[in-house]
């Protein structure tokens, strides 16, 4: 057992951890370095970017430089403003490009390794948010979209927000009590290996980016404003010009897989990866079969 644990630290310590500035807001980035063009990582929905965590070791192990951000709102990054969310991200997207893979220079000269268009890959929103930007664009050259939303939500979604909404009154005194930070880290921790990634290890992560019950108050107004726009419709595949490779666990309980089907339709080039018996977060139970899926996309983006 303390042999793992020596071992384990010793992979994390190749992630690196660090703090930039991203046009107005201040993120945090947890890189690997290695060849190629930039695979940019982009979390889901209340998650950070320590979501990435095993696929950015996987992906070290294969030489290949990555780097997963917060996303404005979550994490240790600034938060947004009041307009709307998804325009906003997509703004942040390409500030974020333009500081980490401006896409000159010569190879591994400072951030930049390859002059190859970047990899924007996304889980949940962040799939979202990456398919937004695989349009005709000279700073990304292919998507790689983990259980995107938007695409198709399981029933059982969308009773769960309105049974939220009927418990909002409840709620509102829920998030007055001062239940100590760890409890709550603990309880995200949980909700993650039970719900989203059964046999996570190193759950903590995930659960450390709440510093308690202020931030489910929060990020919950986040979420009513997020599933209103993307309700609104929040994907235009006919402006897809880039490569996309979907990426799906078969047993997903958050986004149907058979939304897939649409996008594979419409945007040529695209192909669905299923992951059998992989839930919605394929980056966590899967990460092999996810980086499999990026190196296929550096290979298009290299064209």
């Amino acid at each position: 057992m303390f042999l793992e644990c020596k071992q384990d630290a010793m992979a994390e310590a190749q992630i690196v951890d660090t703090r930039i500035t991203v046009g107005d807001y201040r993120t945090r980035v947890l890189g690997v370095s290695g060849r190629g063009p930039l695979v940019l990582l982009l979390h889901g929905f209340a998650d950070s970017a320590d979501t990435w965590r095993p696929l950015l070791l996987e992906l070290a192990a294969r030489g290949q430089r990555a780097a997963a951000v917060d996303l404005p709102g979550f994490g240790a990054a600034s938060g947004v403003g009041r307009t709307d969310l998804l325009d906003e991200y997509d703004r942040f997207i390409t500030a974020t490009l333009q500081v980490l893979h401006p896409g000159d220079g010569p190879a591994d000269s400072g951030p930049v390794a390859d002059p190859v268009p970047a990899v924007v890959v996304g889980n949940s929103m962040g799939a979202t948010l990456a398919l937004r930007a695989g349009t005709d664009r000279s700073d990304v050259g292919a998507v790689v979209a983990l259980a995107p939303a938007g695409l198709g939500f399981h029933p059982v979604l969308h009773a769960m927000s309105g049974a939220l909404d009927r418990l909002l009154p409840a709620l509102r005194v829920a998030y007055k009590v001062p239940y100590p930070t760890l409890y709550v880290q603990t309880l995200i921790a949980a909700y993650y290996r039970a719900r989203l990634a059964p046999g996570l290890r190193n759950a903590w992560h995930f659960g450390s980016h709440f510093d308690g019950m202020r931030d489910f108050r929060r990020i919950g107004a986040l979420g009513r404003r997020l599933m209103t726009e993307v309700q609104a419709g929040c994907l235009d595949f006919s402006t897809m010009t880039r490569p996309v490779i979907l990426v799906w666990g078969s047993a997903d309980p958050v986004c149907d897989i058979g939304g897939a089907g649409a996008l594979i339709d419409a945007v040529a080039g695209s192909r669905l990866v299923a992951v059998p018996g992989s839930g919605h977060l394929p980056q966590i139970e899967a990460p092999g079969v996810v980086a499999d899926a990026i190196g296929d996309a550096v290979a298009l983006a290299r064209g």
